[in-house]
């Protein structure tokens, strides 16, 4: 059975439809990379699969079951969610919002038991921020508050785990450090992944399969040696590129050239590029 699958998904927010037809399935312990430019309905795919969005037409089915049918504290045991960025009015300390992550296992108006704090301490040293439990949230670089979110959503136990462009602010070396963990756990626990991202060459480097989404419709999926192509990315994209391999694992790799007539023009001239 797949973990999640999406059925003829279609959801629009006003008359414009924002999906149409999506259709495909994730298998248990696959990562999934959803790529694709902006305004192709990746964060709204995202948000169907979690059940914050019904679709107006198809379903998702989470294990076999219709999403829309469950509730929320049944989904958030099975589905764990980092978005791109969390907002936090109060200064919380950072085993506060870890232990946040329990609640969908925990009654009403009932405070952590042993076990909740044991679990809590647990993802704190996997995701490596256990010397960060008594810090405050706003004193944390933007790497640390991820690897918070994180372990927030690790603290849920969830067998799925959505990832919407958790990296898009962070340099280059937490960008690798976040997509390792991800890897580890998948590779360790059976962690089922999807993931936002604008960077295709991580997508490439870290995902089982990638759905590449244009206009809302499903353009192309495979693994990435089938989607990463020179004739998908200048066609979804509109941009020149060159797809090679990565020298050291032979994934595809991605150089953006822009048009060399138009970059030789500029230098010449000292125009700056039409955006």
């Amino acid at each position: 059975m797949k973990t999640v699958r999406a059925d003829e998904v279609g959801f629009r927010y006003t008359d414009a439809w924002v999906l149409r037809d999506v259709s495909f399935g994730i298998e248990p312990g696959e990562v999934i990379g959803i790529i694709g430019p902006n305004g192709s309905g990746k964060t709204t795919l995202l948000k169907a699969l979690d059940g914050i969005l019904a679709p107006q037409e198809g379903q998702v089915l989470l294990e076999g079951v219709d999403i829309r049918t469950l509730r929320r504290s049944a989904i958030a045991r099975s589905i764990a969610v980092v978005p791109q960025e969390v907002p936090f009015i109060f200064p919380f300390r950072v085993e506060e919002i870890v232990a946040m992550g329990r609640s969908p296992h925990m009654g009403r108006l009932t405070f952590e038991g042993r076990r909740d704090l044991e679990i809590v301490r647990e993802v704190m040293a996997t995701t490596g921020i256990e010397t960060l439990a008594d810090r405050r949230i706003f004193d944390l670089s933007g790497g640390e508050r991820q690897l918070v979110w994180v372990a927030r959503a690790l603290a849920q136990q969830p067998r799925i785990m959505l990832l919407d462009e958790f990296t898009a602010f962070l340099d280059i070396r937490h960008q690798i450090v976040l997509f390792e963990l991800i890897r580890r756990l998948n590779e360790e626990k059976g962690l089922t992944v999807v993931v936002v991202t604008h960077d295709m060459n991580l997508a490439s480097q870290y995902a089982h399969r990638i759905i590449l989404l244009n206009g809302g419709r499903i353009h192309a999926l495979g693994r990435p040696g089938e989607i990463i192509t020179e004739s998908n990315l200048k066609e979804v994209y509109k941009a020149d590129v060159l797809v090679d391999s990565n020298p050291i694992t032979g994934l595809p790799r991605v150089t953006l050239i822009g048009h060399p007539s138009e970059r030789g023009s500029r230098l010449e001239t000292g125009a700056a590029p039409q955006l």
